[in-house]
């Protein structure tokens, strides 16, 4: 029996192939490796004091007035829905989408606030989250998402305003707040690229969106230059490993829900998920915490995504205390092949 030590190395997408196959296909089954290949699933994984550098990207143009003020009257609710889920190790920085240069302290990928985020050990987050997601509204017109993201993780503002910010070992997650598509230089797949570099490993990349969705239109909720939909933002936000749960409605009714949501997806993301590199037999998965074995179990234990080929730690999982510090949770299998019957 061969036992390898594997890297997350994206989405299996084995079920997509299957179910295009034609009523007259031979037919797929799951069968072990043909080598009986034994995966250990260890990698990096901590599900103690994980981390995640949280930036929101919020629109300062014109028209964006009632949409951050709802946004900061709402942010209580991401909150109350993140900050006390789990243990989390939280930066969360504020962008506006200016690259103009002309609001000094509020454009071109310079973090705002003093200091410039907010962190565990802030006194008042919630009052002073809202208070930096309310930038005004003459900012450009010219609403560039990307950009500022780029520009602030990237030299030299990462070593010298946004000094500190963001961590190698982090999770990293943008949240859109626009009613506009993208101006951008820079394409959504240079945004995904240039996160992938930084971070290495696609599961350590989210994004999220609250934007005025293509084909949506109503009179009381318009879009910035209402003929061009948000195409590059939904790009950009389908190609990040919590795509299809993302995007949501910048006007929607129950907003502070939605934000909440975001939270909660959040935290799910990165303290209770591990992406699995090969698609399993899902019978043969064990998964280990030091010497402790973790059951199956939705909510005190593990259950398996078949669709993203990950596991979920259930929000009541207890691990030993007594294992030594820096333990990692260990996922075995043996991984699935999938041969033609």
């Amino acid at each position: 029996m061969m036992t390898s030590t594997l890297k997350v190395s994206g989405l299996v997408l084995l079920a997509l192939a299957i179910s295009s196959c034609s009523p007259d296909s031979p037919k797929l089954q799951a069968r072990p490796d043909l080598t009986n290949e034994k995966v250990v699933k260890d990698n990096d994984y901590m599900v103690k004091d994980p981390k995640v550098d949280i930036l929101f990207v919020v629109d300062n143009s014109g028209s964006m007035d009632a949409h951050q003020k709802n946004l900061a009257a709402n942010v209580g609710r991401f909150v109350a829905a993140f900050f006390n889920r789990v243990s989390i190790d939280y930066h969360i920085g504020v962008l506006s989408t200016d690259m103009n240069g002309s609001l000094a302290g509020k454009c071109c990928g310079r973090l705002i606030g003093d200091p410039i985020f907010v962190d565990r050990t802030t006194p008042s987050p919630e009052a002073d989250l809202a208070a930096r997601l309310v930038l005004g509204t003459v900012g450009s017109g010219t609403e560039r998402s990307f950009d500022p993201v780029i520009a602030a993780l990237s030299a030299p503002l990462d070593t010298t305003v946004n000094v500190g910010f963001l961590r190698p070992d982090a999770h990293l997650a943008v949240i859109f707040i626009t009613d506009a598509e993208d101006q951008s230089k820079e394409s959504s797949v240079s945004l995904y690229d240039h996160l992938l570099k930084i971070k290495g490993k696609r599961e350590k990349i989210l994004a999220y969106g609250a934007i005025i969705p293509s084909g949506y239109s109503v009179p009381q909720c318009g879009r910035d230059e209402y003929n061009r939909e948000p195409k590059l933002i939904e790009q950009f936000l389908d190609m990040t490993i919590n795509r299809g749960n993302n995007i949501f409605n910048l006007c929607a009714l129950d907003f502070g829900d939605k934000l909440a949501q975001v939270a909660e997806d959040l935290a799910k993301q990165v303290s209770n998920t591990i992406y699995l590199s090969r698609a399993p037999i899902v019978s043969t998965i064990r998964v280990f915490y030091g010497t402790q074995e973790i059951p199956s179990d939705a909510e005190y234990g593990w259950s398996f995504d078949s669709e993203l080929n990950a596991i979920y730690l259930g929000k009541k999982l207890e691990l030993d205390p007594n294992q030594p510090a820096g333990t990692k949770i260990r996922v075995d299998f043996e991984a699935a092949s999938y041969t033609q019957q």
